[in-house]
């Protein structure tokens, strides 16, 4: 009778997974006669997307989110129907072990990793796959590279920890050296943040003692790394979609009310809530803030983080988008004190 209930139980949680899940469409949103603030005020993300100021902005959104903008009179044109359908079409061979092909740019090419390979999950990387990748690392490069380790004792939802893992030519020692952190997944239906950052992980540490420059990276900066800051939802579409395309973007925050999920990119304490343009008080919006500032376990254990070390810069990986977003973003035209040097970077 146990075992009976088991599947019972079992079966309506998978259920209930799936029952969530929207259709998503990749939508190109004209601005011609609108305003790029009032999309943001209806809950839509427009940091994320490529955006032509006062003409269009595209970006991927659900069928509610696209009814919303329809009722709202913005005119929108479907690029693609079924975003993930399409994701699911055009995922690489499973033999394959070269990264995906990216758009013609200036940027200088980087020969890829011997260790990198692609992932299960539709080219991306499951969850242990990532853990995997993590121990391969450490194993390989004990003298570049931690072992993998939680920030605190804090658990998610669904009973993860946030994991750390440092670069740097004593890893294992606290050294008097500038501090970088890097993160990605904030947003679990973004893995192309991982792959980015585990791509970068594993050029330095296969070319530190060939290529001068990051010899001397390595050897100047501590180099930290959270590879995953939303375990919880990035599980979620590995369990709802396992050949990738999942579409879930927050935490699994049950929110009591018939909807889950906080957006953990909008969690952080400084101006919580400043305004609903960019974050959303509704628990149902991709963009939901939550209750409070910090009221989540995973910005409560990344503000940990950051408070047990002096960052000197964040990097924060996301997809999809034409921007490299620095502070202040709250407001507009408001600048810090380095906003020339931030600009600088975004030229290069």
């Amino acid at each position: 009778m146990k075992t009976l209930y088991k599947i019972i139980f079992f079966t309506f949680l998978f259920n209930s997974a799936f029952a969530q899940q929207e259709k998503y469409s990749r939508v190109k949103v004209w601005l011609t006669n609108k305003n790029i603030t009032e999309l943001a005020s209806l809950g839509i993300d427009v940091t994320e997307g490529d955006h032509r100021p006062g003409v269009w902005f595209i970006t991927e959104m659900s069928q509610s989110e696209l009814n919303r903008l329809k009722q709202a009179s913005f005119k929108t044109d479907v690029i693609v129907d079924d975003v993930k359908a399409f994701r699911i079409q055009q995922k690489p061979s499973p033999k394959r072990t070269a990264a995906f092909p990216c758009a013609t740019s200036s940027a200088p090419d980087y020969p890829q990793p011997q260790n990198f390979t692609l992932g299960s999950m539709g080219g991306f990387f499951t969850y242990q796959e990532m853990l995997d990748m993590l121990d391969s690392m450490a194993s390989k490069y004990p003298n570049l590279i931690t072992v993998k380790q939680p920030i605190n004792a804090l658990t998610t939802n669904d009973g993860n920890q946030l994991l750390w893992v440092k670069i740097s030519d004593n890893p294992n020692t606290n050294e008097t050296e500038p501090e970088v952190l890097y993160s990605a997944l904030h947003h679990a239906r973004e893995p192309a943040g991982l792959s980015n950052l585990i791509y970068y992980m594993w050029y330095l540490l296969e070319n530190y003692s060939t290529i001068t420059e990051i010899q001397s990276l390595v050897d100047n900066t501590e180099m930290y790394f959270v590879p995953c800051v939303n375990p919880d939802g990035y599980q979620y579409n590995e369990l709802t979609d396992p050949l990738g395309g999942g579409f879930w973007r927050k935490n699994r925050l049950d929110n009591l009310d018939g909807t889950f999920g906080v957006d953990p990119n909008r969690n952080y304490g400084y101006n919580w809530g400043f305004d609903d343009t960019g974050s959303s008080p509704f628990t149902g919006d991709e963009t939901y803030r939550g209750t409070n500032p910090f009221s989540e376990v995973e910005n409560q254990t990344m503000q940990d983080f950051c408070n047990a070390h002096e960052f000197k810069l964040a990097f924060n990986y996301h997809t999809f988008g034409n921007l490299l977003i620095y502070p202040w973003g709250y407001i507009p035209d408001f600048y810090t004190p380095d906003s020339a040097l931030l600009v600088n970077y975004g030229s290069l």
